[in-house]
């Protein structure tokens, strides 16, 4: 057997199930022994980067490591960013890169990168193979390491010969059993007492790390009646239809999530799962924390007090954490007592629901708003990066059965045409919206042409305005003025769409926006589709915050 087939092996019985990546010489041996492992399905993406945002994607939605694979040289190159990303996000992808044969090393082979000092700042282990019977237990190593502790990515590189070598059986091969860290008794009763004596005067704002709970989070508010708010990458973690949402708070905020959290309504502020970073805390604006005292759980001790004194860290499991509040609460609280407020709350949420949309003008903001009114009831929204972003932030509605997905501390313009297709493959009954730019879709946009080869049924939706949009709307804001070619010509995305032979729309109205059009978009049975929606992109997007720290910040 072929060393690279028995490290693979390893990762197929332990549950992983696709390859992300571009083939290329020196990794044609890890692809050549595919035939034998049907297990695992290679996803050929048109650039390495993409792969990186699909694997990411992948394994945020189902918790199960994905590997992704790069050549020597250029293409290792091309996934530090992702890598990077899935660093920030504590994600544990496996990233492998070939090399030139070890016999060749110094000695100037095409593609020659000492690759593992490259990678070693943006994941938690970075090796190369240099002997093939070690090379199934690296892999193994690997795997490990990147679900132990806290989660993240690593990377390993595996010269082409150390690929092809055949070792016979390798040796056997044991993953280990990760458990949940037990928060501290001491931890959750001092919560525990603070919450009881905060009474209703107590606020929930919830991170990225609490949307794996959502049940458990919002059992908790329905108990407390506390007002909930989330982060931007929080977003989604509680039905912002529900009549204790008050909506984002940081990065494009709700007002009534900044009104409420500033404001004297409560003394007591819980956290949950946020590391508090710029975009969750409006550039670390101390009014969010001002005059309040902080409970703050998070997985990861290091997020403890790193941003904002805390008065009542929890560390461990998030979900255990939340619950074992909920007991200390509810104790001598009959079930169905608790069924009644879920049920009183669901009542009020289908009130709000019965409103119905308003008119506004075409725009940015309209046609966002408007695509959430079309959106499937089960819809995953996967949003890029860039001035749609903000729009897609303030004004999507995600409700009960909705996801919101964004790559908002390290996503690169694109990610989130890429990210797509790995949540379409981690759930491939939900349907996903890719919100995305004209900018974004000229770095990756040929992704949606992998979406058609793999029949991916995403509806990508592109806002062209002509424009790096957040990139002129931020030099506008902070020097009133910007180069020219920050803006373009208008391409015709659904041009370009029609010749890859994907379905498209294109939309330069509210009215071409009609759900009598949309049923169409979401026949899953149809394959991916482009909407291009054509705006001038001259109003001010909500990103003033973000500005203010720029125009603050020190060099």
């Amino acid at each position: 057997m072929r060393a690279i087939e028995a490290g693979l092996r390893f990762l197929v019985s332990q549950g992983v199930k696709y390859i992300f990546g571009v083939p290329a010489g020196s990794i044609n041996a890890l692809y050549d022994c595919l035939h034998e492992l049907p297990e695992l399905t290679s996803i050929v993406a048109k650039h390495e980067s993409s792969s990186g945002y699909m694997a990411a994607a992948y394994t945020r939605i189902t918790g199960i490591p994905s590997v992704c694979v790069g050549s020597s040289g250029p293409g290792a190159t091309n996934l530090v960013t992702p890598a990077a990303n899935a660093w920030r996000e504590k994600l544990p992808v496996i990233f492998l890169t070939g090399a030139i044969p070890t016999t060749k090393f110094g000695k100037g082979g095409g593609q020659e990168l000492n690759a593992d000092p490259i990678f070693a700042s943006v994941t938690k282990l970075s090796k190369t193979v240099t002997n093939p019977e070690d090379l199934p237990r690296v892999l193994a190593e690997a795997y490990n390491t990147a679900i132990s502790g806290i989660p993240g990515p690593v990377h390993i590189t595996i010269p082409i010969n150390m690929q092809m070598t055949e070792i016979g059986e390798p040796e056997a091969l044991t993953a280990v059993q990760t458990q949940p860290v037990q928060p501290s008794a001491d931890e959750i009763e001092a919560a525990a007492a603070a919450i009881k004596k905060a009474g209703r005067r107590g606020a929930l704002m919830l991170g990225h790390g609490s949307k794996e709970f959502k049940d458990t989070v919002r059992r908790f508010a329905e108990l407390t009646g506390w007002h909930v708010a989330t982060t931007p990458r929080g977003k989604g973690a509680f039905p912002e239809n529900h009549p204790l949402a008050l909506g984002v708070y940081g990065l494009a905020s709700n007002d009534s999530a900044v009104d409420y959290l500033r404001g004297d309504n409560h003394d007591l502020l819980m956290i949950v799962g946020s590391a508090l970073g710029e975009s969750a805390t409006s550039s670390w604006d101390e009014r969010l924390v001002s005059g309040k005292q902080i409970i703050h759980i998070d997985h990861d001790k290091r997020e403890l007090g790193k941003n904002f004194d805390t008065d009542y860290p929890v560390h461990g499991d998030i979900e255990l954490a939340v619950w074992q509040l909920i007991d200390r609460l509810t104790a001598g609280v009959q079930e169905e007592q608790l069924e009644e407020i879920s049920a009183a709350y669901r009542e009020a949420a289908a009130a709000l629901e019965a409103a119905g949309p308003g008119t506004e003008d075409w725009n940015t903001r309209a046609a966002i708003r408007q695509l959430n009114l079309l959106a499937p009831e089960n819809a995953r929204y996967y949003v890029d990066i860039g001035e749609f972003m903000t729009y897609s932030i303030q004004n999507l509605v995600i409700r009960e059965s909705q996801e919101f997905d964004i790559n908002i501390n390290f996503g690169g313009m694109g990610s989130g045409i890429s990210g797509a297709l790995g949540a379409q493959l981690a759930e491939p009954a939900r349907p996903v919206i890719s919100i995305t730019g004209d900018g974004c879709f000229f770095m990756h946009g040929m992704e949606v042409l992998t979406a058609k080869e793999y029949n991916l049924p995403i509806v990508f939706v592109v806002i062209n305005n002509a424009r790096l949009g957040m990139v002129y709307h931020g030099h506008m804001m902070q020097y009133r003025r910007c180069l020219e070619d920050f803006s373009q010509q208008r391409t015709s995305i659904a041009d370009v769409a029609k010749a890859l032979g994907v379905r498209y729309a294109q939309a330069e109205s509210l009215d071409e926006l009609r759900p009598e059009l949309a049923k169409d978009w979401f026949d899953q049975s149809k394959g991916p589709i482009v909407i291009e929606i054509n705006v001038e992109g001259n109003e001010i997007p909500p990103m003033g915050e973000r500005v203010k720290f720029l125009q603050g910040a020190t060099y």
